[in-house]
């Protein structure tokens, strides 16, 4: 690609030569936000291996969102800060070979399992294609998957529409923010404002359609904007924050334990209205304290080597978990049975998928990144 030169501050470069732009300077894995990552994967495949005795993967789910939110927004304003710009086209190239080899790997083998063997996995070959075709294209979560007979299998794709279309819009409405003095003024005032109305437009929306809401975008634009809001504020205050939160640290955590013991109904406007924002609050809050550089007793935990591995491997595990789940019952019928060998089943095709898919395509990363975090 050939360099276009210097852009102005806030301004966005659309094109970035390895040979002339050097690359900022890397940073190692925080491995409390690996240990984050590798809770939250935990509650949502313990949402899904044991229906009866566990519904909070949805709080998993949103602690990935606001995990989200805040590290894309971090590493924007670290790059930005360092060279006075945005590498917009070198951003959605890195986010491509984060996202798209795995899932095409995973959308590949969904539908040659439906052409094949549908019939026995109650696997609908035209469901499969329509799932494969709006999953690509990052629209799952707008869809009946029921009505269009996507295997349920194929449901959690919703989520990753949900990130994919934050990570197409953000980072070009951040660019312009910066780019404009009053609005980088205010920034953090803007966020925290269409934090709050998005949790009214979420509200309101599961009142006039209920359940389904849950799968819109509007939903969760709310903790994708709180993690944006922490980074601002992060960045802000040059990493104290965490220090600063210390105190609310064991309030959050109890939060959390709270509600991974007794989850909360999605259908319900209290959740809704108050679960979700204070949830979302007090993932922020621990988000912050596992950057801050402090030594405490929650970052320890995190940083233990198992939520490090799971951590890591939490979008292979997402992606794999579910319908290697509900391929194996149609074969075995023990309970206990079942779940021992779906999950050897999702953890060894999460391990290759890591190892020979995700891996590969993230060593290409290099060529256009600027700033690394964890």
């Amino acid at each position: 690609m050939g360099d276009l030169g210097p852009a102005e501050p806030g301004g966005v470069l659309l094109a970035v030569e390895p040979a002339v732009e050097p690359r900022l300077q890397t940073k190692p894995r925080n491995a409390a936000l690996d240990g984050i990552r590798g809770l939250a994967i935990s509650a949502v495949i313990a949402s899904h291996f044991v229906p009866g005795g566990f519904k909070g993967g949805a709080y998993g789910v949103l602690v990935f969102f606001v995990l989200s939110g805040y590290l894309i927004t971090t590493l924007l304003l670290k790059e930005h800060e360092r060279s006075g710009r945005i590498d917009l086209k070198a951003f959605y190239a890195r986010r491509a070979l984060r996202l798209l080899p795995a899932l095409y790997v995973f959308l590949v083998v969904a539908l040659g399992m439906s052409l094949l063997f549908g019939r026995e996995l109650r696997m609908d070959p035209g469901g499969s294609l329509v799932g494969s075709v709006l999953a690509f294209f990052y629209v799952f979560n707008w869809v009946d998957f029921a009505g269009l007979q996507i295997p349920h299998s194929m449901t959690p794709l919703w989520t990753l529409s949900v990130e994919e279309q934050f990570y197409l819009v953000w980072p070009l409405l951040l660019v312009l923010m910066l780019g404009a003095p009053l609005l980088k003024k205010h920034l953090q005032g803007i966020v925290l404002a269409a934090a709050v109305l998005f949790t009214g437009l979420g509200i309101a929306a599961y009142l006039v359609f209920g359940l389904m809401s849950y799968y819109r975008s509007w939903t969760w634009i709310a903790p994708l904007l709180l993690g944006v809001s922490l980074a601002i504020a992060q960045h802000r205050t040059q990493g104290r924050l965490g220090t600063e939160l210390a105190r609310l640290a064991p309030i959050a955590w109890a939060l959390l334990i709270l509600v991974a013991a007794y989850p909360p109904t999605l259908d319900s406007v209290v959740t809704h209205a108050v679960v979700v924002p204070l949830l979302s609050v007090a993932s922020c809050i621990i988000i912050a304290r596992s950057v801050d550089g402090a030594t405490s007793f929650s970052t320890r935990v995190l940083s233990l080597p198992v939520l490090g591995y799971l951590g890591r491997r939490s979008y292979g595990l997402y992606l794999w978990n579910l319908i290697a789940l509900e391929t194996l019952e149609h074969f075995i019928h023990h309970p206990a049975l079942l779940i021992a060998c779906a999950l050897a089943a999702t953890f060894a095709v999460a391990e290759a998928s890591y190892r020979w898919v995700e891996m590969p395509a993230l060593r290409l990363k290099h060529r256009f990144e600027r700033v690394q975090l964890a």
